[in-house]
C-alpha cells in the first residue's frame, strides 16, 4: 500500500518520513494547489528524503490550458526535476475545449523517461474521463491522481473505481483530494493500492501554509497496513 504525502516545507517532509508515508509529492503554495518547487527546496528534500520523491510540475496557479511560453517552462522544470535526480514527475495539460494536447504530452513523456510519470489533477477537468484514460495510458504514464472529477475523493469515489476498473494493472489510479484518517479506509477497502493526501493539520507556516501532520500520517500508515 502506497501511501503519497503532498510536502510543500521542511517540517511537512520531515513528519511524512517520520510518520511512514511510502512516497511525497514536492511542491510549492499548496494554498493555489501546488506549483514546481524551487531548486533550493527540492535539493534539500532530495538530500534529506529516505523515500522515492516525485515532483509537481505546474508552473503557475489557475487552469491548465498553458501558452507556448508556459509549455516551454513546464519543460524545463522537467528536465531539472530529472537532472537533479527526482524519482518521478507529476504532470499534465489540457486544450481549451478540455480534451488532451497529446503532442505536447507526448514530448513531455519523452523528456521524462525513464522517471515515473503522475498525470496530476487536471484529469478532474478533462472531458470524458473514461476514453481519456485510456489515451494516458496509451502515453506511457504510470498512474493518474484523480478525485474523480469532484471536489473531493469521496464524492468522487464512484467514478474513480470505474476508472480503477478500466485501468486494471496496466495504470494506477491514486485517488487524491480530501483524503484523511477517517475516510482512508474507503479506498482501501474499493481495492485502491496508493493514496494521496496532504494530511493537512491545524498547525500552519507563517505563510498560511499547511503543515502536514505527524499523528495523521501515522494513522493513515496504521490503517494502511490493516488491507496490505
Amino acid at each position: 500500500m502506497i501511501i503519497e504525502i503532498c510536502c510543500t516545507s521542511k517540517i511537512s517532509l520531515s513528519n511524512a518520513i517520520k510518520g511512514g508515508a511510502s512516497r511525497l509529492e514536492l511542491c510549492e503554495n499548496l494554498l493555489e494547489d501546488g506549483l514546481t518547487p524551487s531548486t533550493k527546496f527540492l535539493s534539500y528534500a532530495l538530500d534529506h528524503s529516505t523515500i522515492p520523491l516525485h515532483v509537481l510540475i505546474r508552473p503557475r496557479p489557475g487552469n491548465f490550458v498553458y501558452t507556448l511560453e508556459e509549455i516551454k517552462t513546464t519543460t524545463k522544470h522537467i528536465e531539472m526535476a530529472k537532472s537533479m535526480g527526482a524519482q518521478g514527475v507529476v504532470m499534465g495539460a489540457l486544450n481549451e475545449d478540455h480534451t488532451l494536447p497529446l503532442s505536447v504530452l507526448r514530448d513531455w513523456v519523452k523528456i521524462a523517461h525513464p522517471l515515473d510519470m503522475t498525470f496530476h489533477r487536471a484529469f478532474d477537468q478533462v472531458s470524458k474521463p473514461k476514453e481519456s484514460l485510456k489515451k494516458i495510458m496509451d502515453l506511457g504514464f504510470n498512474r493518474v491522481l484523480t478525485s474523480g472529477q469532484q471536489s473531493t475523493a469521496i464524492a468522487g469515489l464512484g467514478l474513480l473505481v470505474e476508472l480503477q476498473n478500466i485501468a486494471k494493472d496496466q495504470m494506477v489510479i491514486m485517488p487524491g483530494g480530501g483524503i484523511n484518517d477517517q475516510n482512508c479506509e474507503n479506498f482501501f477497502k474499493e481495492g485502491f493500492k496508493e493514496i494521496h493526501l496532504s494530511a493537512k493539520g491545524s498547525d500552519q507556516m507563517e505563510s498560511g501554509e499547511p503543515i502536514s501532520d505527524l499523528k495523521i500520517i501515522q494513522k493513515v500508515v496504521s490503517s494502511a497496513k490493516k488491507f496490505a
